[in-house]
């Protein structure tokens, strides 16, 4: 059977992931007392919480690291001018 409801939730995304694939794998496959399943399901939906917050994190830190890489690759010296009119008007 899965965490009891005074375990604490852990803090990291796949302690909390496999934890909550234990819950929805105890209530799809016993039957489980009234009261043990509304514990579960109250810790099933913290656990998801705390999977959906670490989503979030890694999914701001990978977009941060995005932006810094693009940031670092180009600099204005890599920007090509563009000619200046006297260039221009030779060329016509």
């Amino acid at each position: 059977m899965a965490k009891s409801k005074s375990d604490p939730i852990p803090a990291n995304f796949e302690d909390a992931l496999s934890q909550l694939d234990m819950i929805v794998e105890d209530l799809e496959g016993e039957a489980v007392p009234l009261a043990d399943l509304v514990n579960q399901y109250d810790r099933g939906m913290k656990l998801l919480e705390t999977c959906q917050v670490k989503l979030d994190e890694a999914k701001q830190r990978v977009a941060t690291i995005g932006q810094s890489a693009n940031q670092d690759s180009v600099s204005p010296t890599d920007v090509p001018e563009s000619p200046s009119e006297d260039v221009k008007d030779e060329l016509f």
